[in-house]
């Protein structure tokens, strides 16, 4: 079967279909394998986080009242091309509406759900990959400026701590205790046990291209740009000619809306353009992947590098780097962390964007056979690996060890005409194996 996409959703998916018995071809322009260009994909400049804690959707209840400001503030952490504005109704729409209480409530328990099986997905490749190396056991650390945002914290740690997500809140000695180097802005701050880091989320990547052609997967390394749907099969129509497949995943990351509407399928899906800045590594810096939250972007140390990475623009892919982000984006890392060295280098990706936050993850409405793996937005990393592991179920006629309702493609991403069932964790239950 075909898999269109090499980023890490796309690798992991084909990977666990291989752990299935699947035959897999991987069709992507550039993928991770010796002497092709791998720096486009959003897989490569990544904050490098798996985030358990992640289980808040963009869209929170209040964000309608914020957004205008946001927009008008070329600084801040949440932009976009007005002259896009009538491309992004739909989502902008669906978005507004997803932040309204219950519906927010909703949403953060289906991640939630998600977030509870990741180290199920994760783990078997991990362990095939080899010689991953993880920042694991020190967790991420969130800061706060003010009394207020560390009240809202507290709200907030409660309700991950009912979806059974670890977290501790801490003072601002004990912030100085573990980053002893952090500019000193922070009021208080939060600590997430269970989050890791990627030491190089392009070397594992690479790993997972090796492992899948271990098992005899092929790679076609043209661009998908059609996807025919008949009696007979599917099939992708690439730069370099036609493949014929009797099944086909979709993982094509932010271009996966415009091939789902040649298939005869309709996702609210739009582009996030993600911005890093890296700049070189010193021993002791920094220890945990931190961030402000009303910030938007995570300062990681990695492999050689400590990099700064997040904030959202909505812009399509088609737009040039606008310098200001990265500007800002250094800015503000040199302010969090004075001791920062040289910079580096800098990038610009897409990540493929719900209104709801919530991936695609399931069948076409048009025909079984074709199967949707996008729409990940900022937790392609974190949720690569269970992702791969439910599409190969379905794939292979088995049910799922989760209910997938809430991210079928064919879902109401504003939520006004389906109330799909993501019941909150109970501690009780036994967790996913």
């Amino acid at each position: 079967m075909a898999v269109i996409g090499a980023g890490v959703v796309g690798l992991s998916t084909a990977l666990w279909l291989q752990r299935y018995g699947h035959q897999v071809e991987i069709i992507d322009p550039a993928p991770p394998l010796p002497g092709m260009d791998f720096r486009r994909a959003a897989s490569f400049g990544n904050a490098a986080t798996i985030a358990p804690n992640a289980i808040f959707p963009v869209a929170s209840p209040g964000i309608l009242w914020k957004v205008p400001g946001m927009l008008l503030d070329k600084e801040g952490p949440f932009s976009l091309y007005w002259r896009d504005l009538p491309d992004l109704l739909p989502w902008l729409s669906a978005f507004i509406l997803s932040s309204r209480k219950p519906r927010f409530d909703h949403l953060t328990s289906c991640l939630a759900t998600l977030m509870r099986h990741i180290e199920v997905g994760h783990a078997p490749l991990m362990a095939e990959v080899g010689d991953i190396r993880l920042g694991r056991g020190t967790g991420s650390l969130h800061l706060y400026r003010s009394e207020a945002e560390l009240k809202s914290a507290h709200v907030a740690m409660v309700r991950r701590n009912q979806e059974g997500i670890r977290g501790d809140i801490l003072t601002a000695a004990q912030i100085r205790e573990r980053e002893p180097n952090l500019a000193q802005e922070y009021y208080g701050g939060a600590l997430f046990h269970d989050a890791y880091v990627l030491d190089d989320p392009e070397a594992y990547c690479h790993g997972l291209a090796r492992a899948i052609i271990a098992r005899g997967g092929s790679f076609t390394r043209g661009s998908a740009e059609d996807l025919e749907i008949n009696g007979a099969g599917l099939t992708v129509r690439t730069s370099l000619g036609l493949i014929k497949s009797d099944r086909v995943v979709l993982s094509a990351g932010a271009w996966s809306r415009d091939l789902a509407r040649r298939s005869g399928q309709s996702l609210n899906l739009n582009t996030e353009r993600g911005y890093h800045v890296s700049f070189t590594s010193q021993k002791e810096l920094l220890s945990h992947p931190v961030m402000y939250p009303s910030d938007g972007f995570f300062l990681v140390p990695m492999a050689g590098e400590i990099r700064a990475a997040g904030t959202v623009e909505l812009g399509g892919l088609d737009k040039p780097t606008r310098p200001v982000r990265l500007e800002v984006l250094e800015r503000k890392a040199r302010r969090m962390l004075p001791g920062l060295g040289t910079k580096r280098s800098d990038w610009l990706g897409f990540r493929p964007s719900t209104p709801d936050s919530l991936p695609f993850i399931g069948p076409s409405l048009r025909d079984p056979r074709l199967f949707f793996a996008c729409g990940h937005g900022h937790l392609g990393l974190t949720l690569g690996g269970i992702t791969g592991k439910l599409i190969a179920a379905l794939v292979s006629g088995e049910k799922p060890e989760l209910d997938l309702a809430p991210f079928s493609p064919g879902r109401s991403t504003s939520g006004l005409r389906l109330a799909d069932p993501c019941p909150r964790h109970n501690p009780s239950r036994r967790r996913g194996s």
